[in-house]
């Protein structure tokens, strides 16, 4: 007898797989061009796995995946992209959905969604960066985290000064968590034993946080002297405004400056450009968008408030536009400006220049 995978050749013919991810299992719904052809569920979730489906199941077909960018990772295109599968990962948000479909979402659906718009051509992927990057990345992310955890458990301890009516001495009224002041809270009398043993403890936690914050940004700086990053930090470092840990962070974010051929891509990558609204003869520009890249946004504002101070072309840009659309637009367009810079800088392979205005 015959078997029929022998009989079937698909060749010439495009197999579009749209993959919903999940930790225990994937859903994945099959189109053949424009016709669909089934969704399934397979568990435990399995590259191998979907492309042994796939080779036994559609032969000699050319195969294209996608599949929504999230706790996952990029392993699932790298292991794709083994195989000669091309494999991309999207932003759930550019995923097309109707208002049905928003009102019906489940797992199949979401997978059919991502074939049907994959198969179409409407998908467009993420930047994948390459293994080192990525994992360069968690490297300078992981001093984020220390960073929240770290006023996190401060928090926790003045909350806890302050619901025992623990007074801070005025020579610590504006502390800044010196070696005087942890003193302070490690001799500081809490009446109670109990408190006095969950103080302790706090400030051990905090101690330690800071330890491993400590550890990590020597991390860092080795990471930045690597002959892949040395130059371009030393170069972002010279922006007023852009200290290391910011060059870091820039660096590992966006991996390759040369993928936005055009500044305003970049801008609005990083989120610092404003919403806009167009009908007919109405064009009206909103606030800045909600789509952002978080860490990116927040550092450069942050960096926009340090240069606003050191460098006097920026000082007299924020005068002028907090006069005209107040201080927190202003400091948003500083913000835009500073990324400029960074792009401008980074292209040329340049320091910048103090007080030049770009």
């Amino acid at each position: 007898m015959t078997n029929l995978a022998e009989k079937l050749d698909f060749s010439g013919h495009t197999i579009s797989c749209g993959i919903d991810v999940h930790l225990k299992s994937w859903t994945v719904s099959l189109y053949l061009g424009k016709q669909y052809l089934k969704s399934f569920v397979q568990s435990p979730p399995s590259v191998e796995g979907l492309w042994n489906f796939l080779s036994t199941n559609y032969p000699q077909a050319h195969y294209e995946c996608a599949y929504e960018s999230g706790f996952c990772g990029f392993w699932i295109q790298r292991a794709f992209a083994a195989r000669s599968v091309n494999c991309i990962a999207v932003n759930a948000a550019d995923v097309p959905r109707t208002d049905k479909g928003t009102k019906n979402k489940n797992d199949r659906n979401d997978s059919r969604r991502i074939a049907e718009a994959l198969q179409a051509g409407q998908l467009e992927g993420v930047y994948i960066p390459d293994p080192e990057l990525e994992a360069d990345r968690q490297l300078v992310r992981l001093n984020e985290r220390y960073s929240n955890d770290l006023t996190r458990s401060k928090n926790r301890i003045k909350g806890l000064l302050r619901l025992m009516g623990i007074e801070i001495p005025q020579r610590f009224a504006k502390a800044n968590w010196s070696r005087a002041f942890v003193a302070w809270l490690k001799e500081a009398s809490c009446g109670e034993p109990s408190i006095r043993i969950v103080l302790d403890r706090q400030l051990s936690i905090m101690e330690a946080i800071r330890t491993q914050k400590l550890d990590t940004l020597r991390e860092m700086r080795k990471l930045m002297g690597k002959a892949r990053y040395h130059t371009i930090s030393r170069l972002l470092c010279s922006i007023p405004g852009i200290g290391p840990v910011t060059a870091a962070v820039l660096i590992v974010e966006i991996g390759d400056i040369s993928r936005f051929e055009k500044f305003d891509r970049l801008n609005s990558f990083v989120g610092l450009c404003p919403m806009q609204h167009s009908t007919g003869e109405n064009d009206r520009k909103g606030s800045i968008t909600t789509r952002q890249h978080r860490r990116l946004r927040y550092m450069l504002v942050e960096a926009a408030w340090v240069a606003v101070r050191t460098d006097p072309a920026l000082t007299i840009c924020y005068s002028r536009w907090t006069a005209r659309v107040g201080s927190r637009r202003a400091i948003i367009k500083i913000a835009r400006k500073l990324l400029s810079r960074v792009r401008h800088v980074w292209n040329d392979r340049a320091p910048y220049v103090t007080g030049l205005v770009k």
